[in-house]
Parts: C-alpha cells; sequence; structure tokens
C-alpha cells in the first residue's frame, strides 16, 4: 500500500515545475518520502466514505506541501556594534520533523518601513542551520523584527515566514531616550463563531481589541439595538479578547459601545442574514467535542471536516432535523495544537468553520542544572542538560543555548519553539505571550485559547481552489543541494527571452560552474551550491542578450506590526552601562573577535572531478606563448588555425582519435569559446591546466572534451571580458562564525587586567544529548554582575520540541 500511494505520488507533487525547470532529482524522491506518510493518513479516511470531498482536500494538500522556521536568537535587546546570534530550526509544517528538503535560509532584520537593514544567507544541514549578524554603526535605534524564511517557503503568503520582535538601539546616534506617545488609536473586531450572524439563531461573537502597534487592550461594554436597548454586555478576558452570545432579529440594527481606559468607541457590529448557518462548539467531557449546527434554509444534510496540521483527520455526515444537526469529534483523533473544523452543506460548500485548541499532551522535557545558583566574576560556570519525552523516556535531541544578563532593558521572556510550531505559526498576526495557552488544568487558560481561535484564526488555503481541483503555481523551487542564484535574460528589446542558454563562473582555484536555460519569463536558475562569502561572480550569455542577477530576498511582507520603540527614562543607567561596555569590549577585543572564526571544510571538488591530464606549468620549461604551451606539451589537445582564427581538438581517450567539434574551454572556471582569446594570453599567468579527454555531460551541456585553465590567484589574471560577460559581486551563504567565549582556568587568565565586558556569556547553536538524554557544557562569567539567564531551546528527529531556563546571579 505504501509503495502504490508513493510511486502514484510522484505523478502528483511538484512534477510538472520540475520537469518544467529540468530539475528533476534527489529532491523529487526526498519531497515524495515526506508527502507520502500523510498522504497515506489522509486515504486512510477516505477509503470509508463515497464522498469525494476528503479526497480532493488530500490531494490538494499534498501539492500544498509547506516548510516551518523557527528562530532562537542569543537574546532581544541589542546595542549597535553587538553581534545578533541565532538558530535556525526547519521543519516539515505536517509533523515538524526537521526537514532536509531545503539546504538555504534566508535571515532579515526588517524595520518599521518595511526596509532591510541586514541580510544573510544561512546553510542548512539536517533542519538546522546557524550564524550572526554584526550590528553596524549606521543602524538608527528601533523596534525591528527578525525573519526567516526558505526559497520554498516564499511560494506561500509571507504571514508563513517565522517573524520575532528584537530592539536596537545606537548609543552612538542621539536621542535614543524616549518617553511613551500619548497619542493612540484602537482596532475593535468582532468575529461570530463560524463566520457569520444569522437571524433568529444564537451566535457566540468574540471580540477583539488592539492599539495602533497590534498590542491587546483591555475593554468592557454593550451591545445595544435601534432602540438604545441594551442586548448584551461584554468583558475582556485576556490580552484583549473575550466573547459573549447574541441572537440577532430581522429588521435591526446593532451597534457596539466599547469602554476603554481613555476613551469610548461605537461600532456596527457585523450584519446579519436571513438565511444561513451558524455553528457552535463546545466540550463535552475530556475526551470529546459537540459540535452543533443551526440552519434556517431547506438543507437537509451537513458535512464535518477536520484537518490538523494539514492531514485529514475526520470526515461526518449527519442529517438536519429542525433546523438543528449535531457532531461528536473524538479528540483523540486530533493533533496536538490547532485543528480546523469546517461545515458544508448539501452541495458541498463551505458554510462554518472555525479552529480548534487541543493543548498536547507531550513534549520535549529539558531540565536544565547548573553547579550552583550564585557565581563569583570569571569564575566557571557547568550546567547539566536532561532530555526526555513520553514518561520520562530519555530523547536524543539537537539544541541551542544562551547565557544573558537581565536587566530593565532585557527581560527573561522569549520565544519558545514549543509554543511557535504547535500555535503561533498556525495564527496570523502577533500572539501575545503564547505559552500562556498551554498552561494545563486552567479553565481560564482554555477560555481564552477559545477566544483566540475564534479572533486569529485564518485559513491558509481556499476551498474555492480546492474544490475546483486547482494546480498550485511554484515560482520558487526548494535549495535542495545547496544556494540557488536567480537572474533575468532579456532580448535587446528589453523583453524576456526564452531558452536561452547561460552560464554563472565563481571564479577561483577550486572554481564553480553552474549552466541555466531560460524559461517563458526569461528566468534563469544557477545551481552553485557551495558558495560561501562575497565574491565576483561572472555571468555569461550570448551577445543578443542582457542578464541581471536578482534578489534571492522575498519581497512581499505580512502586516505583522512593530511594537512602539520608546527606552523608559528610568532605563537610561542601564542602557548608559551596557553602551561604556559594548565600546570597551570591541575595543579591547578587536583582534580575538576578528580572529574568532571558524570555517567549515567545504566541498573543493571540481564538478568534474579529477581531470584525465593535469599539467602544473611551473614543473615545465616556459614558453612565452600559450601557442607553445599547448602543441609542445599538452598532447591531448590539437591546435589549429583557420583563418587567422585558433581551435583546439581534444582527444579521446577510449578511441585515440580526436574530436570533430570544440571542446569546452574554461578560463578560471569561465567558459571561453574563442581559443583565441585563450592563445593570446600570458602563459606565465596560467598554474595549471586540465583535460578531460572524453564527450562530457554537465546539465545543458554536451562537449566533446573540457579544457580548464587556472591562473595562480583564480581571479580571471585581468583578462578583458567580451560582450555577454559581466561580472557581479554576490554574497553568498554566511560562513560559520565562533562565539568569543574566554577561560579562566588559570591564575595568570583570572589576574589579566583586560577587562571582560560580555552581557551574552555564552552562546551554542550545537548542544546535542546522545541516546542517554543527556549533555552538558561549561563557559565562564565575565566582569559584569547582576542576573543572567540560561535558556536552552530544541527538537527531536520525530518532531518534538521543548525550551526551559534557569536563572542565576554574578556577584563580586
Amino acid at each position: 500500500m505504501y509503495n502504490t500511494w508513493r510511486h502514484k505520488s510522484t505523478t502528483i507533487i511538484l512534477e510538472i515545475e520540475l520537469i518544467r525547470m529540468g530539475k528533476l532529482n534527489a529532491l523529487h524522491k526526498k519531497l515524495l518520502l515526506v508527502l507520502a506518510g500523510y498522504m497515506i493518513a489522509n486515504i486512510a479516511i477516505g477509503q470509508t466514505l463515497v464522498n469525494g470531498l476528503q479526497q480532493q482536500f488530500t490531494f490538494y494538500q499534498i501539492n500544498n506541501y509547506n516548510e516551518k522556521v523557527f528562530v532562537h536568537t542569543d537574546k532581544t535587546f541589542y546595542l549597535a556594534g553587538e553581534s545578533i546570534w541565532f538558530k535556525l530550526y526547519c521543519v516539515d509544517e505536517n509533523f515538524h520533523k526537521p526537514s532536509d528538503i531545503s539546504r538555504v535560509a534566508y535571515v532579515e532584520i526588517i524595520s518599521a518601513e518595511k526596509k532591510a537593514v541586514l541580510q544573510a544567507k544561512i546553510s542548512l544541514n539536517e533542519g538546522s542551520g546557524n550564524g550572526s549578524l554584526i550590528i553596524p554603526s549606521y543602524v538608527v535605534s528601533g523596534n525591528y523584527v527578525l525573519r526567516a524564511y526558505t526559497k520554498w517557503m516564499e511560494n506561500f503568503d509571507a504571514d508563513y515566514f517565522f517573524q520575532t520582535p528584537i530592539t536596537i538601539v545606537n548609543t552612538l546616534k542621539p536621542g535614543v531616550v524616549k518617553t511613551e506617545t500619548q497619542t493612540r488609536s484602537y482596532q475593535v473586531s468582532f468575529f461570530p463563531e463560524g463566520g457569520n450572524l444569522v437571524e433568529g439563531i444564537q451566535s457566540k461573537i468574540a471580540f477583539k481589541v488592539v492599539d495602533e502597534h497590534g498590542e491587546p487592550v483591555d475593554c468592557s461594554g454593550a451591545v445595544t439595538n435601534s432602540n438604545n436597548n441594551t442586548i448584551a454586555t461584554f468583558q475582556s478576558l485576556k490580552f484583549g479578547m473575550g466573547s459573549f452570545n447574541f441572537t440577532p432579529k430581522s429588521n435591526e440594527n446593532y451597534k457596539a459601545i466599547i469602554k476603554l481606559e481613555d476613551t469610548t468607541i461605537t461600532q456596527q457590529l457585523p450584519a446579519s442574514y436571513k438565511k444561513g448557518y451558524v455553528m457552535h462548539t463546545e466540550n463535552t467531557d475530556d475526551d470529546h467535542i459537540k459540535v452543533s449546527v443551526s440552519t434556517n434554509t431547506n438543507n437537509a444534510i451537513a458535512y464535518l471536516l477536520v484537518h490538523s496540521q494539514n492531514v485529514l483527520k475526520d470526515f461526518q455526515q449527519a442529517n438536519i432535523s429542525n433546523g438543528e444537526s449535531n457532531f461528536i469529534i473524538d479528540k483523540n483523533k486530533l493533533a496536538d495544537g490547532i485543528s480546523v473544523i469546517t461545515i458544508f452543506n448539501s452541495a458541498k460548500q463551505p458554510v462554518c468553520e472555525r479552529l480548534y485548541f487541543k493543548k498536547p499532551a507531550s513534549r520535549l522535557n529539558i531540565q536544565l542544572q547548573a553547579d550552583n545558583n550564585h557565581y563569583s566574576i570569571r569564575k566557571p560556570v557547568n550546567v547539566s542538560i536532561n532530555t526526555s519525552q513520553h514518561f520520562n523516556k530519555p530523547a536524543m535531541a539537537n539544541m541551542s543555548v544562551a547565557i544573558f544578563m537581565i536587566d530593565s532593558l532585557q527581560t527573561s521572556n522569549y520565544n519558545d519553539i514549543f509554543s511557535y510550531l504547535l500555535l503561533s505559526s498556525e495564527l496570523k498576526g502577533k500572539i501575545t505571550s503564547p505559552e500562556y495557552y498551554f498552561q494545563l488544568n486552567d479553565k481560564e487558560a482554555d477560555e481564552a485559547a477559545d477566544n483566540l481561535m475564534l479572533t486569529q484564526g485564518w485559513r491558509r488555503f481556499k476551498w474555492e481552489n480546492l474544490l475546483q481541483d486547482k494546480k498550485p503555481y511554484f515560482e520558487f523551487l526548494p535549495e535542495h543541494e545547496g544556494l540557488v542564484i536567480d537572474g533575468t535574460i532579456s532580448n535587446t528589446s528589453n523583453a524576456p527571452a526564452q531558452n536561452i542558454d547561460a552560464t554563472l563562473t565563481v571564479p577561483g582555484e577550486d572554481f564553480q560552474l553552474a549552466d541555466a536555460k531560460s524559461n517563458a519569463n526569461g528566468k534563469l536558475l544557477f545551481n552553485v551550491k557551495r558558495f560561501y562569502g562575497t565574491d565576483n561572480i561572472i555571468v555569461k550569455t550570448d551577445s543578443n542578450y542582457r542578464i541581471t542577477i536578482t534578489s534571492a530576498f522575498s519581497d512581499k511582507f505580512s502586516q505583522y506590526a512593530s511594537t512602539a520603540f520608546t527606552i523608559p527614562a528610568q532605563s537610561k543607567n542601564d542602557l548608559l552601562f551596557r553602551s561604556i561596555n559594548v565600546q570597551a569590549d570591541n575595543a579591547y577585543l578587536i583582534n580575538e573577535k576578528q580572529h574568532a572564526y571558524s570555517y567549515d571544510a567545504e566541498d573543493t571538488s571540481l564538478f568534474y572531478g579529477m581531470p584525465d591530464k593535469r599539467y602544473y606549468l611551473d614543473n615545465y620549461t616556459r614558453f612565452t606563448s600559450m601557442e607553445e604551451v599547448m602543441r609542445e606539451y599538452v598532447t591531448e589537445v590539437h591546435v589549429r588555425k583557420e583563418s587567422d582564427q585558433f581551435r583546439f581538438r581534444v582527444s579521446d581517450f577510449s578511441t585515440k582519435t580526436f574530436f570533430d567539434t570544440d571542446p569546452l574551454i574554461l578560463f578560471d572556471g569561465m567558459p571561453v569559446t574563442n581559443a583565441t582569446r585563450i592563445i593570446l594570453f600570458d602563459p606565465l599567468k596560467i598554474k595549471r591546466l586540465d583535460v578531460v579527454a572524453r564527450k562530457y555531460y554537465y546539465g545543458n551541456i554536451i562537449t566533446d572534451g573540457i579544457v580548464s585553465f587556472t591562473t595562480y590567484r583564480g581571479d580571471l589574471a585581468d583578462i578583458p571580458l567580451t560582450a555577454g560577460e559581466i561580472v557581479v559581486k554576490f554574497d553568498g551563504l554566511q560562513h560559520e562564525r565562533e562565539f568569543y567565549s574566554p577561560v579562566y582556568s588559570t591564575d595568570e587568565q583570572i589576574k589579566n587586567r583586560l577587562p571582560d565586558l560580555r552581557n551574552v556569556l555564552y552562546w551554542s547553536p550545537k548542544i546535542e544529548t546522545g541516546a542517554d538524554g543527556k549533555a552538558g557544557f561549561n563557559f565562564y562569567t565575565s566582569d559584569i554582575t547582576g542576573k543572567f539567564a540560561c535558556i536552552v531551546q530544541g527538537i527531536t528527529a520525530d518532531g518534538f520540541a521543548g525550551s526551559n531556563m534557569i536563572t542565576f546571579d554574578v556577584t563580586k
């Protein structure tokens, strides 16, 4: 059964796009394996039903596979000159297991004006990666949003992107201490359960009040009719949200009078319909949910569909009697977190919908234990970690840890991976204190969670697309093998050019060569895989066309609102203290920080592997012309001259005869179509010459042999460029940077008069527990005293996430 559906899905998922882009490869198989599991889960339900609605849902969701990204940062408050350290966790959106589909993630710091002030491309390996951003002196003070996503996630709404607020203060610019603004505005929204109000049918209405920055505002109020009679009253329960019951009558207008701390707002309630459906959901006991459907239409049948994490969980049919119909849902069928409950009429049209939150039964438990609660300066701190899952069974986990100072500017509050994956990432907009909703045995938290589901719920797809079997169009392919550089090609009329070949070279001794063929929109995709750091790239095509390299970062933005930037006057001393320490730390430790880089070993093999023949020209008598070099030494290449132009022919090792067509000629990795350019070049600048003496296939390139010339510096050695060749400076993947953490294990180190002013004592993105669930780490305190927080976050291979925090004090 599994193999049957796995192979069937090969014709479903992304195949059209992958074939169109010429990228049908190992990525296809890996993506299918991820999707096949929940496809089987969906089909298992569908096999017992005659109705085709659940089957349409299944195949639509399979074609809309997505990822989630979570970012753990070292802290949330920064000064210019400091570094933002971060760890990325990339998971599939269905089971939250680490995703190996994307090998690159994009991280940006976005201003309130929706402008990126810092950006980085981060390499991912088995669903995790890490990096850092140094905050430059030109960044202005303000509240920013750190967002992260993969190229595949760009196919969907920007609300899918990970987003979290951070604060940056530049003390080198005046006026950073601000007081609260006195001008405020508010937004009041009402949300009938299920979607609509219907005349004569009681509905539950949830409401939410936020200010101009999206922050919740508590309120109270009343609903009045056209005669100003009070019909209902309400009071917010938590985070500006609440609910009340209300039955609209025909030919009536209703308004809500909302009382806030500093003003009163009058607003019309949503209009009611004469005919329609109303749904109501309630927990009947710990294991069951009752969904009641009321209608004043003539429909005799209603359908209920429930899906969790994009997997179909339940499908029921019920008769409507006297305008009422009831469904009972077994909670044990639902996944932890958010489920979507949809009601359809007899014509299979969606008529009501809402979200339901099921508190998770299990999570990754992380126990932290420091060897003390109080430390003096420059002393060792040892922390042990124990990770477990069900019934305290030890669990292997991939984690990250941050230890930072707490004060009036930097709190111990943090974005939790567990609540993000199961709650925040499934809702649109800003969620205040998401961890609050996970409290067990708390009726107020349960009611608040229900209000959240009603006011902030959203569906990530359109039912009309699903019911019409619309196939999605994917503009962006997942970067499964590494970095892909995007470009566009146009003709002399500036119109997109289709089916035009182009190459991209990252020059160097171990150069990279990528080829691409433009699609109908003139788009080019160059797979450069292992391109790290900032370097020049050379893009080449026919001289009748022009290539433009496009930004890899998304130009889509969500409605995520930054909070107002204020630093209370009472925090002035803390800000001064931090500012002096950061400036001094950067001045004293500039050398240590410059050398604190650790580069991963990169694959330096050339695309053609080991050549059939390699010449190091310094091992031979040097000639003053390339023609002499080629004729005297390189016997595998025949040099011909035709009409004042030179041509190369490579000998086929297998047949011992020369090919009849030109080989692929490379100069520091850049294709050269005219051998005369090589013959006229100074041979004293050539270090190495490789010959591939056989027919070779590489992407769209089919060539009778390869002749590759490499200069001493791999930088093209000032060879003149021709029409169709352009040089572009490009930022590749970020090199991994090592966090500087000094050691004070000797008296000499302890007595060193060089000040240690770190407010982040330790950062590690690579903490792993073994099969026994145990790990540990150690570090040293700095010269700064105060309270410090230690936060560890992580995830297991099967998708269980968790976090924990402990604190300790440092005194003199």
